[in-house]
C-alpha cells in the first residue's frame, strides 16, 4: 500500500485518476490481487495478520480483527465503506494514526465484510444484497458478545456502511443489541445519491470559479461534469485534490479492491440507488454521533441534514470537519478520534 500521496496533482493527473477508477461508493479504489479460497476449512491463523476470529456465514468466511483496551466497557464495530473496501485500511493507511489512538481507551472491531479484502467464498450474485450483508453483521455481533460478555456494541459506519448499518437497526431485536451508533457520511438514503453529489460539485466547481482562483482547472473540471455525467461519482473523491482548504489529501487509487469487492459493488450499487431509510431512522432512540466533511461530496451534507431532521434519538452530536472531503478519519485525524472518545466518555461507554 502507498503512503505518501502528492500534496496536489493538476487535473490531467486527476482526469487520469478518473477514468481509472470505477463508479463506486465509499472507500474505493482500482485494482488488488484477488484473496486466495479455500475450499477446505478456513482458520484464523490462514489470514494475516491472524484475526481475532472467523465468521462464516452463507458461504462466506469473514475475518474479524479486535484491537484495543481488553478493559474498556465497550467495543466499536467497524461497518466500513465500498462495499467492497478493505477495512484495514483504517489501521495501516497513513498510520491508521486516528483509530489506533481511539484503540488506547476502546476495543475496536475490524470486520472484513463479505466479498472484501482478505474475506474469502463464492463470487455468486444472489449473496450481494443489503439484506445478505445486514444477516453477515447479525451474525459478527453475536460473536461479539459471545466473545466479549457484558460489553456493550456500539457501531461505526462509514459511507455505505451507513445504509448498512442503518438497514441493521431497521429491525426493533437487532437495535436492542446496540447502545450507540455513529455515522460517518453515512449513505442511508441512495435514492438521491448521485443527483445530490452532481449537485454538490456543480455548486462547489461554481463557487471557485466565481473565486477567480485557479479558474482553468476547476472550467475544465466542470466540463468534465457537463460532458461525462456518468463519472461523477469518481470526480467526487477526487475533488479535494484542488481544495486547499483541505490540507491532509487522500489519494482514491491508494485504496485496493479485489476483483470480488468490484463485484459485489456493481450489484449492490444497484440495490443501493433504490433504497431510502430515511423513514426508519424515527425508531432509533439510542445516542447518535454524527460526523461529516464539509468537502464532501461523495455523499453529500444533504445526507447529515436528513439524518438530523429524522433520527429519532434526542441525544445527538453533531460534528463538522472543516478540513476534510469524505475521509475525516485521515483528513483530520486528531478531531476524529476527539469526536469519538468525547462522545463514548459522555454516554460511559
Amino acid at each position: 500500500m502507498k503512503t505518501v500521496l502528492k500534496n496536489q496533482f493538476r487535473f490531467r493527473s486527476f482526469f487520469c485518476s478518473l477514468v481509472l477508477c470505477a463508479l463506486l461508493t465509499g472507500i474505493t479504489s482500482c485494482k488488488k490481487d484477488d484473496p486466495v479460497e479455500k475450499k477446505n476449512e478456513v482458520k484464523v491463523s490462514e489470514f494475516t495478520p491472524d484475526a481475532t476470529f472467523v465468521v462464516k456465514n452463507a458461504e462466506e468466511s469473514m475475518p474479524v480483527w479486535v484491537n484495543g483496551n481488553k478493559n474498556a466497557n465497550a467495543i466499536i464495530l467497524v461497518m466500513h465503506g465500498g462495499p467492497g473496501s478493505d477495512v484495514l485500511d483504517f489501521r495501516a493507511y497513513k498510520d491508521g494514526l486516528a483509530f489506533k489512538k481511539i484503540e488506547a481507551n476502546y476495543l475496536v472491531a475490524y470486520w472484513q465484510q463479505r466479498a472484501s479484502g482478505q474475506s474469502t467464498g463464492p463470487d455468486i450474485s444472489k449473496y450481494y444484497t443489503i439484506d445478505q450483508y445486514v444477516d453477515d453483521a447479525d451474525k459478527v455481533i453475536e460473536e461479539l458478545v459471545k466473545t466479549y460478555p457484558g460489553k456493550k456494541i456500539v457501531l461505526f459506519a462509514h459511507s455505505w456502511g451507513g445504509m448498512l448499518s442503518s438497514s441493521y437497526l431497521k429491525d426493533e431485536k437487532r437495535r436492542n443489541k446496540i447502545a450507540a451508533w455513529i455515522d460517518a457520511a453515512g449513505a442511508h438514503n441512495g435514492t438521491s445519491l448521485l443527483k445530490t453529489t452532481t449537485d454538490d460539485v456543480n455548486a462547489e466547481v461554481d463557487s471557485r470559479i466565481a473565486a477567480g482562483k485557479n479558474t482553468e482547472v476547476w472550467k475544465e473540471i466542470k466540463k468534465v461534469v457537463k460532458e461525462q455525467p456518468e463519472k461523477i461519482n469518481s470526480i467526487a473523491y477526487l475533488l479535494t485534490a484542488e481544495i486547499p482548504e483541505v490540507v491532509i489529501k487522500v489519494d482514491n487509487v491508494d485504496f485496493k479492491m479485489s476483483s470480488r469487492g468490484h463485484s459485489s459493488n456493481s450489484y449492490l450499487f444497484k440495490e443501493i440507488i433504490k433504497r431510502d431509510n430515511n423513514p426508519f431512522l424515527t425508531d432509533v432512540k439510542m445516542p447518535c454521533l454524527v460526523l461529516w466533511g464539509k468537502y464532501d461530496f461523495a455523499v453529500s451534507r444533504t445526507y447529515q441534514k436528513e439524518f438530523l431532521k429524522n433520527i429519532g434519538s434526542k441525544d445527538v452530536t453533531n460534528v463538522d470537519f472543516n478540513a476534510s472531503g469524505h475521509y475525516m478519519m485521515f483528513h483530520e485525524p486528531d478531531l476524529f478520534a476527539k469526536s469519538i472518545l468525547d462522545f463514548m466518555s459522555k454516554h460511559k461507554l
